[in-house]
């Protein structure tokens, strides 16, 4: 028994603190419950109605009361607050740590201070509050749990944030700019100083803060800034003046822009100008220098384009020259071959004729390349037959690839309209190039042609044209050069072909004006193939066709005729030409006035006359011409425009002045000026006509058609129409 008694007193001091223990939970119970009888008065309309949520918590950190504005901070309503632990409204990563802080705070261990928490609302959107926290006593004076006050500063979190986001900002921009930021007040003390250069001395803020600017600045620098300060003021506009000091390299150059902050304060913005002031330094000497250059281009422009006024002249007058003599050439040598020769005459004759041919073809080639040069050489812009045109130019390339005994073929695409628009004297010179090439530099197999459409829309067309031949072909080197003036592919002094190399220079140009492109492939000793593409436009509707003239063909054999005796003509009255062993027909009454001073060449345009069935007067001026018109009626006037005493134009002057409405003669140019504006001179200046020497039959039977009507039926008929390019 002495061995139990202890036992049985351990048992009883166990029971007995159970029963305190058990008598001490009713107590804290009360404490709340104290607490929630008195809430039902005044204090608890001001626990629920307060802007600012309350919340209390136990021991255990569970949820004992809350109050709406609470509840609105968490989104959750009362039901969903009370009897939840406090931990479970933080973001789950930082609910362990936050049992923990309630605990040490509950127990003592740790200061109950304001703190910022987010908490996260059901719906995904964060509320930020700043907590106060008041520690909850029982009856006994012991911890009880704590009442927290949530104040809402999402607001002005965000606030905060976006002021801190500016000014971190502004400070690297501060730390970016190396201008200097000055604050300074009305008496000119620097209030704060952010940015500038640690490389210039001058541009730190250590320099001005909690300085005034007359202790830095030289006076009159202090002075300009007092006038742009009250500028600054009138106007809120800002003010810039510039300034410089001495600075360790020398003089350096500084602009301040002034800003209006406040009635008290302003903005001053300082910058090193040293080097833009350099830089406008040379800038304005490179100006100088630049203009002093426009001056001498100046010039030099004016020297060239006198030059090309020069040259142009020079041109014309050579023009003149050569086609005066040359006309005498082809005309007489055409005459020579209407005569009975012998054999060997006959080939001395067409010897001269073919020289006299490439002659011409080389000065149109010159005149041609020296208008391109000076801009001067347009395109016409007609509607035309583009069939006709390849048709008549494959006929006449045909004839003679067969007199070399080549093969020609022609491959022209069905999809080609028959009618375009563009220039078609200048197409056909542009094949006539590639094809006489083509015929020139092959002596075995065969010369082609192709032409193709390569597009089309709703106004113009664009075509391909192909030259192909089986001839010498193109060294790789010159290819290159082959489109450049005066270049051929074979520049050796032994070179079997001769030319000048001006055509495909010219095609060059003239497909360029086309809107096209040129080009080539080839291999030495394996032929050649030359390119181009053209744009043309379509016709409007009811748009007139002109009709392609046709391409000078191989003249047929000499047609013998007797040969009138023509009279050399003399100053004086007007020479009549007779006209022999011509049949009469409907000109046999009709007269043509030959104004011309050259002998040669007036022999030959009346030698053609005959030919054409005509009787024609001829004159040496334009003053026995005007003359000559007084003392009767002529059908069709020849008029060359340079004569000595008085030439073509202002006799044609004189002459439609005369004739005023009553009458009006046609006067067509002859003239050896060939230059581009000389036929809108001519037409310009009354004349009806034009045309350039050598003169052909063709040319004068064209003119003579055209403003007399049908030739005679005893005249001779031409072996092509006339309308070749001059």
């Amino acid at each position: 028994m002495a061995i139990l008694q202890p036992f049985i007193w351990l048992l009883c001091f166990v029971v007995l603190a159970i029963v305190i223990n058990y008598l001490r939970k009713p107590a804290v119970h009360l404490e709340f419950a104290a607490s929630d009888e008195s809430s039902k008065g005044v204090a608890g309309d001001l626990f629920e109605s307060a802007p600012i949520g309350y919340l209390e918590i136990d021991r255990q950190g569970m949820v004992r009361r809350a109050n709406r504005q609470q509840c609105s901070l968490l989104g959750l309503g009362t039901r969903d607050v009370i009897g939840k632990h406090c931990a479970d409204f933080v973001p789950s990563l930082e609910r362990e740590r936050y049992r923990e802080q309630i605990s040490r705070k509950i127990a003592g261990q740790q200061a109950l201070l304001p703190y910022q928490r987010e908490w996260i609302r059901p719906d995904g959107s964060k509320v930020i509050v700043e907590v106060h926290e008041q520690l909850l006593r029982d009856a006994s004076g012991h911890p009880a749990g704590i009442r927290m006050a949530a104040v809402d500063v999402t607001e002005r979190k965000t606030s905060e944030d976006q002021a801190y986001q500016i000014a971190t900002e502004l400070r690297a921009l501060f730390q970016a700019f190396p201008d200097l930021f000055l604050r300074v007040d009305r008496n000119g003390k620097v209030l704060d100083a952010k940015g500038g250069q640690r490389s210039d001395p001058f541009l730190t803020p250590e320099k001005f803060i909690a300085r005034k600017l007359h202790d830095i600045l030289p006076g009159e620098v202090v002075s300009q800034l007092g006038e742009a300060q009250d500028n600054v003021r009138k106007t809120n506009a800002m003010e810039i003046i510039e300034f410089t000091v001495d600075g360790r390299s020398g003089q350096e150059a500084y602009e301040t822009r002034v800003l209006p902050l406040d009635w008290e304060q302003w903005i001053a913005i300082l910058r090193n100008i040293t080097s833009r002031k350099t830089d406008e330094r040379t800038l304005k000497e490179y100006a100088q220098e630049l203009e002093r250059k426009n001056d001498e281009l100046e010039s030099a422009l004016v020297t060239a384009r006198e030059a090309t006024q020069l040259k142009s002249r020079f041109l014309a007058n050579m023009s003149h020259e050569i086609r005066t003599p040359m006309n005498g050439v082809l005309g007489m040598t055409d005459f020579l071959l209407g005569t009975h020769l012998t054999a060997e005459q006959q080939e001395y004759a067409e010897s001269i004729k073919r020289s006299a041919d490439s002659l011409l073809t080389l000065i149109n080639d010159i005149l041609d390349l020296s208008r391109i040069e000076a801009g001067k050489l347009r395109l016409d812009r007609v509607p035309f037959l583009l069939k006709t045109i390849l048709e008549e130019t494959i006929s006449l390339f045909a004839l003679q690839a067969r007199a070399k005994s080549l093969d020609f073929v022609s491959e022209i695409s069905p999809t080609l309209p028959d009618v375009a628009v563009g220039d078609p004297e200048r197409l056909r010179q542009v094949l006539t190039n590639l094809l006489g090439n083509a015929i020139k530099f092959t002596d075995s197999g065969r010369v082609g042609l192709t032409a193709e459409l390569v597009t089309e829309s709703m106004d113009r067309i664009q075509i391909r044209f192909t030259v192909h031949d089986t001839g010498i072909g193109i060294a790789t080197d010159y290819q290159s050069r082959l489109f450049e003036s005066f270049t051929q592919g074979d520049g050796s002094s032994t070179r079997k072909y001769g030319g000048t190399g001006l055509g495909l220079a010219i095609s060059k140009q003239l497909v360029e004006m086309l809107d096209g492109e040129i080009g080539m492939e080839s291999a030495l000793g394996h032929g050649s193939q030359f390119w181009f593409t053209a744009f043309f436009g379509k016709p409007a509707e009811g748009e007139t066709v002109v009709s392609p003239a046709p391409v000078a063909r191989p003249q047929k054999a000499p047609i013998k005729i007797p040969v009138a005796p023509i009279a050399r003509p003399v100053s004086g009255p007007a020479q009549t030409a007779p006209v022999a062993e011509l049949k009469p027909g409907r000109h046999a009454n009709r007269r043509v006035l030959l104004a011309e001073d050259n002998e040669i060449n007036q022999r030959i345009t009346l030698r053609l006359l005959q030919k054409l069935g005509l009787a024609a007067d001829a004159v040496v001026n334009g003053r026995e011409a005007v003359d000559a018109m007084e003392k009767r009626e002529y059908d069709l006037v020849l008029m060359d425009c340079m004569m000595p005493q008085m030439d073509g134009f202002e006799a044609t002057a004189i002459i439609r002045n005369r004739e005023g409405n009553s009458r009006r003669t046609p006067i067509c140019a002859l003239t050896a000026n060939a230059m581009e504006g000389d036929r809108e001179k001519c037409l310009g200046s009354g004349m009806d006509d034009y045309i350039s020497k050598p003169v052909s039959l063709e040319k004068l039977q064209e003119a003579v058609h055209r403003w007399m009507g049908e030739p005679a039926d005893g005249a001779i008929e031409p072996n092509s129409a006339a309308g070749a390019r001059n």
